[in-house]
């Protein structure tokens, strides 16, 4: 056995190749950052829906009221219903990632829009929550549809809506659906981004 030792040790030397073998280069710690499947690059292309490319200007349509002033950072809207079962789910969720942002150094405003066609249910819904923030409702829901179109959304508009409005007044990102736990970054790297 140990005649074959020495024999062992130069197929592993020159493995199949015939040549020596070169030894792996070092890892740096940039590549094992890099390599961490653990937090994977945050691709806002894949989350957002329209706005990367063509950044519509943003405007409110038509409200019962007049919207507060924007504080002059990121305005996130986010477009509900008092009947939206996951608007309601997603907004402390949404609440929370606002304050983190905030603390993180990236000023936004959340502002929500109501798209009840019955006034009545939201001022119903707010005396039950009154935790929730101010939010604005639209004065004909009907008109959702082609506000929408106006920002680049699908004609047909699933609640709730997302848009990400940069400080100089454009949607820089839209999204329709409910948001999750994992979304956090790609919120993030939106507004990073610009």
């Amino acid at each position: 056995m140990d005649r074959l030792s020495p024999v062992i040790a130069l197929l592993a030397l020159f493995a199949c190749s015939g040549e020596p073998q070169k030894a792996a280069p070092a890892r740096s710690r940039v590549d094992a950052v890099a390599a961490d499947p653990a937090k994977p690059a945050v691709n806002v292309e894949s989350f957002c829906e329209t706005g990367r490319t063509s950044s519509p200007p943003f405007a409110l349509p038509v409200t019962d009221e007049p919207a507060p002033a924007s504080a002059g950072g990121w305005t996130w809207v986010n477009v509900w219903a008092t009947w939206c079962g996951p608007c309601i789910a997603e907004m402390p969720m949404i609440q929370k990632w606002v304050t983190k942002l905030n603390a993180e150094g990236v000023k936004v405003d959340l502002r929500l829009l109501s798209a009840d066609e019955d006034k009545n249910a939201l001022a119903g819904f707010k005396v039950k929550h009154a935790d929730w923030p101010m939010s604005l409702h639209m004065t004909d829901p009907r008109a959702l549809p082609a506000w929408g179109q106006s920002l680049g959304l699908d004609p047909s508009p699933v609640l709730p809506v997302h848009l990400f409005v940069n400080p100089q007044g454009n949607v820089r990102c839209s999204r329709m659906g409910a948001l999750g736990e994992n979304d956090y970054e790609a919120v993030k790297a939106v507004m990073a981004a610009g």
